[in-house]
């Protein structure tokens, strides 16, 4: 039971490690092309 309540945390991290990735990429990618900064 231990082990599956590990397996699903870690789980839960990599996909909120992959959300904030992808809006940190796509905000880059913005900022980017319109050159604001």
């Amino acid at each position: 039971m231990d082990f599956q309540i590990a397996l699903l945390l870690a789980q839960d991290g990599i996909t909120n490690g992959a959300i904030y990735a992808l809006l940190a990429l796509a905000l880059v990618l913005v900022f980017a092309v319109t050159r604001v900064i």
